[in-house]
């Protein structure tokens, strides 16, 4: 891969530009809970761009990426990765949950976390955050290029990149959650870099 032509841009979890959430839901930072947990007024508490951890039962985040890279050259592939699981109450390793990513509005894939992961601590969690609560997820990677929409490789439709028109607009609209038609409605915990097993926010990748 020619990194050359790869522009990475680093998305703190809590900079969402809308959301829809039920409960359970919430969000903390790395020293305190932002409001009340299970009350979707608090994703609207000036706070929330502090976020490290957030979750919900069902609806979605949706984020704004600037698409300033590819306004000259067209891109071949985009990347979304994150560190994601689902929400059960405290923490259930077997819960499954349909976590769907959206580009620019079109559907890029579903995938169906195996559980809301706890026993051991996230490697980055506050020393605040309960044992009994959930603790790391897993590494997902969303790609879309002109062979179609992969998560982690595996094929999940035959979208191209072309059709998310990327360098439309001023911006890249990044969606993530759980349908409340899904067939897992498991929920969904996202962490920020300073929570969980990974060291990241939500990272964009675009090549050109």
């Amino acid at each position: 891969v020619d990194h050359d032509n790869s522009t990475f841009i680093n998305m703190p979890i809590g900079n969402y530009t809308d959301c829809q959430v039920t409960p359970t839901c919430g969000l903390v930072n790395d020293k305190i809970f932002i409001d009340s947990e299970d009350d979707s007024r608090s994703f609207y508490n000036a706070e929330h761009t502090s976020a490290q951890l957030i979750w919900l039962h069902s609806g979605y985040l949706e984020y704004r990426f600037s698409n300033q890279a590819i306004q000259d050259k067209p891109p071949h592939l985009i990347e979304i990765s994150m560190e994601l699981c689902s929400e059960a109450p405290n923490y259930h390793n077997e819960w499954p949950s349909d976590i769907t990513l959206w580009i620019n509005g079109i559907e890029c894939g579903t995938w169906t976390s195996p559980g809301d992961f706890g026993g051991r601590r996230g490697k980055l969690n506050p020393p605040f955050w309960s044992d009994g609560s959930t603790q790391f997820g897993m590494l997902k990677t969303w790609r879309v290029t002109q062979k179609g929409a992969f998560i982690d490789e595996k094929s999940v439709s035959n979208i191209s990149i072309k059709d998310l028109k990327l360098a439309v607009g001023d911006y890249i609209t990044v969606r993530v959650g759980v349908k409340e038609d899904a067939a897992h409605v498991g929920g969904m915990n996202l962490f920020g870099e300073k929570f969980g097993d990974f060291n990241q926010n939500i990272v964009m990748r675009l090549d050109y």
